[in-house]
């Protein structure tokens, strides 16, 4: 069957549309966050096109609590994944690791933070137990035929990635089957169709659909992830301690436990530490914070101090040996990075002050709404 069609009557924003008739079961993959959203709007959108007649699941992953029972996500973002899967009458299914959340695996397993090139928050506990429900889908899809397996059940696995999130999503093929997950009964393709998006795209696409977003985005978010996600920008990190004390007490908690800093350009320590400082500013206590701030920058100092750059360890981009910071430089760095921490935490302090987190959900966008989300997300 042909895996590819051109379609050209339709006005959609990926080419070439995938022919979805060559698929016994399409997964579409939710955080609830934008790029969900447009990617089920989209994916949704072609279904209704094409006329496809088989089984489709969007599938969310429960990432558990931590040990004081904060739910490691955002409040509410179960709820709005299932509202959205059913303003199209999708089947909606949550997964979580039978092994444990991930706060149980970062404390009781994995002894490590998530990071860049270690990102097994996303194989352990999203991938893979979504691969588990796959398998049992693939079982019930030969029972309810009554008929031995003979041929594998075609699956289409769809995510919502952007190029313009990081270099190595926008290298990521747009279609590709996952051979490493697939097998004699079941073959699965990875599918990227809103990958080369731009984030004025994925909110048009919301607004388009009527889809109500996560009231998260008008706190001031930029993204929807894990609310204390290793990935995630200076502002939004102290923006979500700010607005979950709890959650990142637990998480400075942690960091002690582990004896290592939550990422290498920055700690829960310098987080909590900059929030502090900004909120006495706030209050006019001017001794006060200037006290927080000097212990901020002596948090950002030692931190910067053990990194492999400022030891001197590994080479230049132009092959030559680095050499160790001076005082001077380790200074004049932790001072520059004091004071981003400090505005970040001046932002937070201010919006934190502002919104009322109750409130989960936003009504469908205008287009005026939808102009200002995507500007405020660059």
């Amino acid at each position: 069957m042909q895996l590819l069609l051109d379609f050209p009557e339709l006005n959609v924003r990926s080419r070439p549309v995938l022919n979805l008739r060559a698929y016994d079961l399409i997964v579409i993959c939710s955080s609830a966050g934008k790029d969900s959203m447009a990617l089920l709007a989209y994916v949704a959108q072609l279904i209704r096109e094409q006329g496809y007649r088989g089984r489709v699941v969007v599938l969310h992953n429960d990432l558990g609590v931590t040990r004081s029972g904060e739910p490691v996500e955002w409040w509410g973002v179960q709820a709005a994944a299932r509202e959205h899967a059913e303003r199209y009458g999708f089947e909606f299914v949550v997964r979580r690791r039978p092994g444990g959340g991930l706060w149980d695996q970062l404390i009781g397993q994995r002894r490590r933070w998530m990071a860049n090139h270690a990102r097994w928050c996303t194989s352990d506990q999203k991938e893979g137990p979504a691969m588990t429900w796959v398998t049992e889908a693939v079982a019930e899809f030969w029972e309810l035929l009554g008929v031995p397996a003979d041929r594998p059940v075609e699956v289409l696995y769809c995510l919502g990635l952007r190029g313009e999130e990081s270099a190595g999503r926008a290298a990521q093929p747009i279609v590709q089957v996952n051979e490493r997950r697939s097998s004699g009964n079941r073959r699965i393709t990875r599918w990227l169709p809103i990958r080369d998006w731009t984030i004025w795209d994925v909110w048009e696409q919301i607004r388009e659909a009527g889809l109500r977003p996560h009231a998260g985005y008008s706190w001031g978010l930029a993204r929807l992830s894990c609310s204390l996600c290793v990935l995630a920008s200076l502002q939004d990190l102290m923006l979500a301690a700010a607005l979950r004390p709890a959650l990142a007490a637990d998480y400075r908690w942690a960091e002690l436990e582990l004896g290592e800093p939550f990422t290498e350009r920055l700690s829960m320590g310098e987080i909590l530490a900059g929030l502090e400082a900004a909120r006495a500013e706030a209050a006019g206590g001017t001794a006060a914070a200037a006290d927080a701030t000097v212990v901020l920058y002596e948090l950002v100092r030692e931190r910067l101090a053990s990194t492999p750059i400022a030891l001197g360890e590994g080479k230049t981009k132009a092959g030559k040996p680095r050499r160790p910071w001076t005082e001077q430089q380790l200074a004049g760095r932790a001072t520059a990075r004091t004071s981003e921490i400090l505005a970040a935490g001046r932002r937070a302090v201010s919006l934190a002050a502002q919104v009322d987190t109750s409130v989960r959900m936003l009504g469908p966008l205008d287009e005026q709404a939808a102009a200002v989300l995507a500007g405020a997300a660059r």
